[in-house]
């Protein structure tokens, strides 16, 4: 219980008859409440809350009385309920009566052998169902009825009364008792106002702007036992006859209208023996013609005859009707069907037209034109032919246009009686429709925020549509019917995207928790695709709150993959120009993808089982791709044995990374392996390695290029992006890179939070012989980088080594001037711009060295003098050992004094060179050597000429014999130089 009263009034007035009261009798003879409430609920049990609330459980004894008791007599000239409002609620159906009682007066006297009541209303009724569907909507009801309640017999006799519903008279008579019923209803004025009463208020007043007149009847009997999960007899019959309906406004008039009508609730008096039958309906919408019959037997799950013929000019149907976006209609609309499902029932027939043999159904609709509410075209000439055959639909054609847009289409439904009773019964749906033109901007109306989509143009447009289901599925899908789907056929030519779609199909099952494409395939131009994939439990992404587990596979797979196939004019400024017209072949994309949600995201894991392709203008070859990602709310990424081939580079990648912080600010530390057998590096970057121009013969004018700090600075820094805690691991068996091989490349790099990068151990065999390095990269300042090393170097071919580090990519360094074995270590520290050019003003650097079998190309110092060595070869002196400590500091390189055996004689060379190109060396060169050569050079006399192609001899020094030496001081720049005698400074 709430504790709302079951019914309470404000007042109650009781009117006694002063002689009685004298004389000592109190008869009540009139009663009064009034400004009151009263709720009735009947409980899905049966029972009555108001009823239970009176009921008196019986005692053991029972009070004994010394006189007999007399007879209860009541003579009540008066009852009368002012402004009482009262509900009614039945728990077990649903219904609900709301009812604001004006003003009852009623009569009410009893004897000891009946009680007798006249009662004369005014109330205003409202009646819902289960979904609160106004079936009396605020309806004026006023009735005039007298009843007899036999004591002895229990029943409750209704002579004939008056029962008036809005405009509508109806008469009551009958006979109730506890167990029975036996009621006649009969509506005594054969007018319209029947009509009216039994319609909701808002069509009472759609109906307002009519003139009508006519004949309807109703008669109805309500008879036999009553009870818990008993009804009685139903019968009515009802109909009219000459009923007619014209529009105040505009002479547009339906005569002619009139049926007769019958219902019973049958002989188990129920739903699914009932039965309605609405027979020879005929009506004369204008020039027009509807005739037709209807009967449905069993509510619960009908069986139909419908049959109706109609012919209408729908001009005249949205004219008569008013409604302003109808009366733009116009066309002819023309409906034959004879749909039944009880065979074995006659109905009248004869009016009717017939149909081919087989056919249920048949609607044509021509040169119908109308305007949809809201949008700005009109739909233009549209034709349509239909049929219904042996339950099946079959939409032949549907064509209209809609500005210059036109459109053909046609659909059929399998099993439209299944559909109708909601059985459980396979049902197939198709759909096709096809356009020689659409005009997209003119269709969706759209602005200059979309100017592409605004001019696109869609030609020779086709697709078919089918889905193969239950009807079950259809009516009632969780979250989405289960069955194929399937796309046919789709094709479209686009104007602004300039590709032709075709031959694309589709097909997808949908099943309990498993969505499953077993094909999507078509083409775009020369280029094609096919796709195969599942979604397992689907459901979790209807879902708001996402707790589960999902999966996503997929099999890709294409022929030919063009570029130029797939993107627009406008796309290709997102695209580099070299891949403009990429080609990709043999495409085979295989991957599964486990998804986990609680609430919220908790993991991916994606296994790649295949990656595959070819590329025909960057000629690579991606071969058997394989291996697992993952990613969880630890916030990790991690690639888990990623293997496979690019071109001839295989290669096994893990590695971990972290994308946010860890729990309480933890450091997270990541890693990334990398195992090869072979990385061809020249075809992963698709160096072009063709011969390259015939070099001059032109001697060249200097070996080094000035620096450029500026541009070395300028760009994106990226030593400004936070480090993270990063391992690196390397294991390559070959490298190939710019012609040169590097063979067992091993390394372990690892870079701090505080912007360092520990380089522990990086180690190769390269350029014939073996190289390891140590060291620690500084970016702590992201504007000075440093870079402190140690490398060792071992029979290392010096050509094959400066190719390979392209010059060391920096400003200052011999351009292949020097060949030979080289052997030794380096110490340095390197400050380094941000795109890793070295700052050779700041750096130093210790080289304890040795090149055996050397040779000097193009070196100029040794060309400032050529004109001392008239018959040696100064673009190629070649020398066996070269062995020395060179420093590099402030710019500067020093060269300490060295003893060569060359192809010049055996030389001392000693001095230094600038990152400005400024050059001070010192040379003794034997005095038999100049002798040779002539002193005339050396006081500026003509030079001779030397086979450029000549290779000499080396000559060697022997230390037993005293030689003469000539000391020369070639000082300046390789363009601007100058040669004297002069002896270098003795260092302490």
């Amino acid at each position: 219980m709430d504790g709302t009263p079951l019914y309470q009034v404000e007042r109650l007035y009781v009117g006694f008859s002063l002689p009685d009261v004298l004389q000592q009798r109190y008869n009540a003879r009139i009663i009064v409440l009034a400004n009151g409430k009263v709720h009735v609920a009947r409980y899905a049990n049966g029972a009555v809350d108001i009823i239970d609330a009176h009921t008196l459980k019986s005692g053991s004894s029972s009070i004994a009385t010394d006189t007999a008791t007399a007879a209860l007599n009541l003579d009540l000239k008066k009852i009368i309920l002012k402004n009482i409002d009262v509900t009614y609620h039945d728990d077990a159906t649903g219904w609900k009566v709301t009812s604001h009682i004006d003003k009852i007066k009623t009569a009410f006297s009893m004897d000891a052998n009946r009680i007798a009541i006249n009662m004369d209303s005014k109330l205003v009724v409202d009646v819902t169902g289960k979904t609160d569907t106004s079936l009396f909507r605020h309806k004026q009801l006023l009735f005039t009825l007298s009843g007899v309640y036999d004591k002895q017999k229990k029943t409750l006799t209704l002579p004939p009364g008056k029962i008036r519903l809005e405009g509508a008279s109806l008469e009551l008579a009958g006979l109730l008792s506890e167990h029975f019923v036996d009621l006649k209803v009969k509506g005594d004025k054969p007018d319209m106002n029947l009509l009216l009463a039994l319609v909701p208020r808002d069509v009472t007043v759609l109906l307002e702007k009519y003139k009508h007149d006519g004949r309807i009847f109703f008669d109805g009997i309500i008879k036999g036992p009553v009870g818990k999960g008993i009804a009685p007899l139903i019968t009515v019959n009802f109909g009219c006859e000459a009923v007619w309906f014209q529009n105040k406004k505009i002479d547009r008039k339906v005569d002619q209208l009139g049926f007769k009508g019958y219902y019973t609730n049958g002989a188990a008096h129920n739903l699914q023996t009932s039965e309605l039958h609405i027979l020879n309906f005929n009506a004369r919408p204008g020039t027009g013609i509807f005739k037709g019959n209807f009967v449905m037997k069993n509510f619960t799950d009908p069986q139909i005859i419908m049959q109706l013929y109609s012919e209408l000019n729908l001009r005249f149907v949205g004219e008569f009707l008013g409604i302003k976006d109808l009366e733009q209609i116009s066309g002819e609309i023309k409906l034959n069907m004879n749909f039944r499902e009880m065979v074995d029932m006659r109905i009248p027939e004869e009016s009717l037209a017939k149909l081919k043999e087989g056919v249920q159904s048949e609607l044509t609709v021509k040169h119908l034109e109308f305007r949809i509410p809201g949008y700005h075209l009109p739909v233009q000439n549209m034709n349509v032919h239909a049929v219904i055959q042996q339950g099946r639909l079959q939409v032949d054609s549907v064509t209209f246009r809609i500005g210059s847009s036109d459109i053909l289409a046609h659909a059929s439904v399998s099993d439209v009686p299944a559909l109708f009773h909601q059985q459980n019964k396979p049902v197939a749906v198709t759909f096709g429709a096809s356009s020689r033109r659409l005009q997209l901007g003119e269709l969706w109306k759209m602005d200059s925020t979309h100017p592409v989509l605004a001019k696109e143009v869609v030609k020779d447009f086709h697709i078919g549509l089918a889905f193969e289901s239950s009807v079950k599925e259809l009516l009632h899908p969780n979250p989405l019917p289960k069955g194929t789907f399937k796309v046919e056929q789709l094709r479209a030519a686009f104007q602004q995207y300039p590709h032709v779609l075709h031959d694309f199909n589709a097909a997808v099952a949908i099943g309990d928790t498993s969505l499953r494409v077993s094909n999507f395939s078509g083409n775009i131009d020369s280029s094609n695709f096919a796709l195969k994939g599942r979604l397992n439990n689907y459901l979790l992404w209807f879902d708001k709150i996402k707790k589960g587990n999902t999966e996503i596979a997929f099999d890709f797979k294409s022929d030919r993959l063009a570029v130029n196939d797939l993107i627009s004019q406008r796309g290709r400024q997102f695209i580099p120009r070299g891949y403009w017209y990429e080609q990709a072949n043999n495409v085979w994309l295989r991957s599964k993808m486990s998804l986990k949600y609680d609430t919220v995201f908790k993991k991916v894991d994606a296994h790649i089982a295949n990656i595959s392709g070819t590329l025909r203008e960057h000629p690579i070859n991606i071969e058997k791709v394989n291996g697992r990602i993952r990613y969880g709310n630890n916030r990790f990424i991690v690639i888990d044995t990623l293997t496979g081939k690019v071109g001839r580079t295989d290669f096994d990648l893990n590695m971990r990374y972290a994308v946010g912080p860890g729990k309480n600010k933890q450091k997270r530390s990541n890693y990334f392996r990398f195992k090869s057998n072979l990385l061809d590096v020249d075809e992963l970057m698709n160096y072009d390695f063709s011969e390259p121009a015939v070099a001059s013969t032109t001697p060249a004018k200097h070996t080094t290029v000035k620096e450029n700090d500026s541009l070395h600075a300028a760009g994106f820094n990226v030593f400004n992006i936070p480090f993270s805690e990063f391992e690196t691991q390397v294991d390559i068996k070959k490298v190939k890179y710019k012609r040169l091989w590097i063979k067992n490349l091993l390394a372990n790099v690892h870079m701090r939070e505080d912007k360092k990068i520990k380089v522990d151990t990086i180690a190769m065999n390269i350029a014939g012989g073996h190289v390891a390095m140590r060291g620690m990269f500084n970016a702590s300042d992201p504007k000075k980088l440093y870079f402190k090393s140690g490398i060792y170097l071992e029979n290392v071919d010096i050509s094959k080594l400066l190719i390979k580090f392209d010059n060391f990519g920096q400003d200052f360094v011999l351009n292949n001037n020097l060949k030979g074995t080289l052997s030794g270590h380096i110490k340095s520290n390197v400050r380094l711009h941000p795109d890793l050019t070295p700052v050779l003003s700041e750096t130093e650097s210790q080289m304890n060295i040795a090149i055996v079998n050397g040779t000097l190309l193009d070196f100029g110092p040794m060309q400032a003098m050529a004109g001392y060595f008239k018959d040696k070869n100064l673009r190629m002196v070649r020398f066996d050992t070269l062995r020395n400590q060179l420093t590099l500091k402030n710019g500067v390189l020093q060269i300490p004094n060295m003893n060569i055996n060359s192809s010049l004689g055996y030389i001392e060379v000693s001095g230094s060179q600038s990152v400005n190109m400024q050059m001070d060396y010192y040379l003794r060169i034997p005095m038999k050597m100049v002798t040779q050569v002539g002193f005339q050079a050396l006081f500026g006399r003509k030079r001779e000429e030397v086979d450029v192609d000549q290779v000499d001899a080396i000559e060697v020094r022997d230390k037993d014999k005293k030689v003469r030496f000539m000391s020369l001081n070639v000082s300046g720049t390789p363009d601007k130089y100058k040669i004297a005698l002069k002896k270098a400074k003795r260092t302490s």
